[in-house]
């Protein structure tokens, strides 16, 4: 079984849902787009490879990434996705610098640490907005601490894309005084995956 987490839209203040999804047959898995860390396994999706830059300023274009963590183990797992940003690199390898404010502030509530069971998936997605700001390209979206990041200056051509999901605590203290207990402790990076952006 499948828990699918997505953030609904690019507001900051709205909260994420949480469902859950028999079939996801538009992201099957291959081994060159998965990692495994103890037990774990990260994916990188990308469901749409291409994306139409915008060429008049106020127009925008929906660009959406992923990441999918399968719990191999026997061990019942929770994990956060709060605050997790898309990293991404140029087709000749280079990382492409992201930056990142604040225009909000949101601490993480219980249900933003999702269990999953042995054998169970948990899909996390971030939407982000390609826009044309004074005839350049920007890549924005928001994150669920409340932080807007930014990739400036983009060009038409391929760039490729990967998460590093972190945790060091396996007990997280939550508000109004409760604890969440049994995140997996670790950190990984997904394998990078190539999209294209174009005109």
């Amino acid at each position: 079984m499948t828990h699918f987490y997505v953030p609904p839209g690019l507001t900051a203040t709205e909260d994420a849902a949480i469902g859950r999804v028999a079939n996801l047959k538009s992201f099957e898995s291959t081994d060159n787009n998965a990692v495994e860390v103890d037990g774990i396994r990260f994916e990188t999706l990308v469901p749409e490879r291409e994306f139409i830059i915008p060429t008049k300023e106020n127009t925008k274009t929906t660009v959406q990434f992923g990441i999918r963590v399968t719990n191999l183990s026997e061990i019942l797992y929770r994990f956060k996705f709060f605050g997790l940003m898309p990293e991404l690199q140029d087709a000749k390898g280079r990382v492409i610098e992201r930056s990142w404010g604040i225009n909000a502030t949101k601490t993480p509530q219980e249900t933003d640490f999702i269990l999953a069971m042995p054998g169970e998936n948990l899909t996390f997605f971030v939407e982000g907005e390609l826009y044309c700001y004074e005839d350049k390209f920007e890549l924005r979206g928001y994150e669920s601490s409340g932080g807007v990041w930014t990739f400036r200056t983009l060009n038409p051509g391929r760039y490729r894309v990967r998460f590093t999901y972190e945790n060091q605590n396996a007990m997280r203290k939550i508000p109004y005084g409760g604890t969440v207990e049994g995140l997996w402790t670790g950190k990984a990076s997904t394998p990078w995956e190539e999209f294209r952006l174009v005109y």
